[in-house]
């Protein structure tokens, strides 16, 4: 496990850090994803179910953060090297032999692992979505300073605001889906401490949801929408990583 877990890394570094000078460099990023994906599995399930707690959540997480990098082709170093710098550091907080109480397993059902997947799924497109937004945010300050590269222009701009958008609307389609599966299939979640991020998680569709709306109808853009798909991902982080953290760390 271990040395998957430092291959992993290694090939994530030497993704991130030769991307730009050699042509095929997008190879390591996929085998370093592969291992990843090794990693994933060993960590999140065994004989009784889900092992869900906070580190392993945010593993998963950071590996679908990877695979939707690579599906939308986002090139940009401040996406990229963020989410690799995340995934090592998750690494080197991964407990081989952890002791896990009663609420940390969730016995696999088809249900539940619906659930859990749109949840994590929807997480990683909005994380991603946050990063790519930031990266937006440097590029227009460059152009306000006249500053003019290869990637810096009002087109390229305007074509990452576009992107940027496609990623929204994505994961706000899946959030729906994962809230709507979580009223369906989850039982007393009052009971479970779930409220707590069932509000959050609410409050952070609505912002994306928000968004989306005056996006189409009244063209927002720019700083304007960097901010609130800033504040939506605040909100859904405080909603899921909020609650795990106070269940699992404070009380």
């Amino acid at each position: 496990m271990l040395a998957l877990i430092i291959s992993s890394a290694i090939f994530y570094l030497l993704w991130v850090v030769f991307t730009a000078h050699y042509k095929y460099t997008y190879i390591m990023g996929y085998v370093a994803w592969i291992l990843h994906a090794a990693i994933c599995f060993y960590s999140l399930f065994d004989e009784n179910g889900w092992k869900l707690h906070v580190i392993n959540a945010v593993l998963m997480v950071s590996w679908l953060s990877v695979l939707i990098v690579f599906l939308f082709k986002l090139k940009s170093k401040w996406v990229q090297i963020p989410l690799v710098i995340f995934v090592i550091y998750i690494f080197a907080l991964l407990d081989f032999n952890p002791v896990l109480t009663y609420h940390h397993y969730k016995e696999f059902s088809w249900q539940l692992d619906l659930h859990i997947t749109l949840s994590m799924l929807s997480y990683s497109i909005l994380t991603v979505a946050t990063l790519f937004a930031i990266s937006l945010w440097v590029h227009i300050a460059k152009l306000k300073k006249s500053q003019f590269d290869n990637s810096t222009s009002l087109i390229s701009i305007i074509e990452e605001e576009k992107k940027l958008f496609n990623l929204i609307s994505f994961g706000w389609l899946i959030l729906s889906t994962s809230l709507i599966s979580g009223v369906l299939f989850i039982d007393n979640f009052m009971a479970q401490h779930l409220g707590h991020k069932v509000v959050f998680s609410l409050l952070a569709w609505l912002v994306f949801g928000m968004l989306i709306f005056v996006r189409m109808t009244k063209g927002l853009r720019g700083e304007k929408l960097i901010i609130l798909t800033i504040l939506g991902m605040t909100s859904l982080a405080m909603g899921y990583l909020g609650s795990k953290i106070v269940l699992e760390w404070v009380i």
